[in-house]
């Protein structure tokens, strides 16, 4: 088998736990190649042609680092496995104490996949043509949210081209069943199993206490547009896909979101369950019965 071990290099300054894993892949008579975030690792993502030869995707760091490996690898169907070097993970998997068994059984194909819902879709700026737009994907959500100023922005939503409502909030969440439990769990909005297969939208601090999240479906397709509320407003608003790629919108630009056609293949070597997952890492209350 062929690993490419993806490194955070914050995480793992002097590589030493990536050098490790290296030697422990490298033991077992198969083969390495470590790419460095932020390194090595283009802005672009992994070459297909790289990918190509890769069976397994190890991710040292913890869930931003495996948010940034989902871009890297792009439509690449090869899975990924998460060595935890942060602190709470709902993405990352194995902790380093267990590394030579992940590598053991990820040899030994002792392990399941899991598909994760993405986000896909385009941002069309306002007297453009359709040649223009800027294509985006997401594991976790697309975010929304205002630049600068302490005032409120205006967006406009519509699903499947229905105008559906206006909100004037600090900006919006677009959220997968994966992303519930990061920022649009912070803003309020509700926990997903990633199991299911659904949009969220989440509001972060509306002006209106009616505005609450919703949650839609995954066929759905969502449009936001800037809204102008003042004369003077020119770039207000931010567009982050994944907290990771950021793009600045003005008056009347449209952000598309849909469900996208390639999911993320996630390795799991233990069936948990997610609910028994969330009582740990949220440090909610055992009911004993």
């Amino acid at each position: 088998m062929h690993f490419l071990l993806f490194s955070n290099v914050n995480k793992d300054p002097d590589q030493k736990v990536t050098d490790r894993l290296e030697q422990v892949i490298l033991s077992r008579g198969h083969e390495a190649t470590i790419v460095r975030e932020g390194d090595e690792a283009p802005e672009e993502g992994i070459p297909a042609e790289k990918l190509e030869a890769i069976d397994v995707v190890i991710v040292l760091g913890g869930d931003g680092t495996m948010l940034r490996a989902s871009h890297a690898i792009g439509a690449s169907p090869v899975p990924m496995i998460g060595l935890n070097l942060g602190t709470t993970g709902f993405l990352t998997e194995v902790e380093c104490s267990a590394m030579e068994d992940m590598v053991d059984r990820l040899i030994s194909g002792d392990y399941v996949i899991e598909e994760r819902m993405q986000l896909s879709g385009t941002i069309k700026k306002s007297g453009t043509a359709d040649a223009d737009r800027i294509n985006f994907s997401a594991l976790n959500d697309v975010v929304i949210i205002r630049e600068g100023v302490l005032r409120l922005i205006a967006l406009r939503i519509y699903v499947n081209n229905v105008f559906f409502d206006t909100y004037e909030a600090d900006g919006v969440i677009i959220s997968t069943p994966t992303g519930s439990t990061g920022y649009n769990l912070s803003a309020g909005g509700p926990i997903v199993s990633p199991k299911t297969r659904a949009i969220v939208l989440t509001p972060i601090s509306p002006h209106s206490l009616s505005k609450k999240s919703i949650v839609f479906d995954a066929d759905d397709r969502i449009r936001i547009s800037l809204v102008e509320k003042r004369k003077t407003q020119v770039n207000e608003a931010i567009v982050s896909f994944d907290g990771y790629m950021n793009y600045e919108i003005s008056v009347e630009d449209q952000v598309d979101v849909v469900t996208s056609d390639v999911p993320l293949h996630l390795i799991r070597l233990e069936e948990r369950s997610f609910y028994e997952v969330i009582s740990r890492k949220l440090d909610c209350p055992t009911y004993s019965g």
